[in-house]
């Protein structure tokens, strides 16, 4: 089964590819935030044939809900308006996953870390959702 995993910023959103049969992931892109963004989430589900989208929840460090949390949570019912249930959703625990992001990208020139850095997020989001090692 095709999965996308999201990273949800404030300003821009992570993207990330896998496969549960395959076990596989891929970053795949980032995407400004904002309106444009269903649009453009709905054709990568149709291109893709996903099944299933796995949004990073950011909880607090004793595992609690913050304001954070809550956004998660609006941006999750809307793209489950948007998507009209054509697609599961599940929310992910993405503690500690910039931090995990950060270091796969760290060599790099800070420009292209910044161009990446969403789309590493959300890919290892979906990495730990797959139970991917490395």
């Amino acid at each position: 089964m095709k999965v996308l995993a999201l990273d949800y910023g404030s300003k821009k959103i992570g993207v990330a590819i896998g496969d549960t049969e395959l076990k596989i992931a891929s970053p795949l892109t980032s995407f400004k935030n904002g309106e444009a963004f269903f649009s453009y989430f709905k054709n990568l589900v149709e291109q893709y044939n996903v099944s299933l989208v796995v949004v990073g929840l950011p909880l607090t460090l004793r595992g609690k809900e913050g304001q954070r949390a809550q956004e998660v949570k609006e941006f999750v019912r809307k793209l489950r308006e948007y998507l009209k249930d054509s697609v599961q959703i599940v929310l992910w625990d993405e503690r500690f996953t910039t931090k995990e992001a950060y270091s796969y990208i760290a060599q790099l020139p800070s420009k292209k870390r910044k161009e990446i850095k969403d789309a590493m997020a959300a890919y290892v989001i979906l990495k730990e959702y797959l139970g991917l090692d490395g």
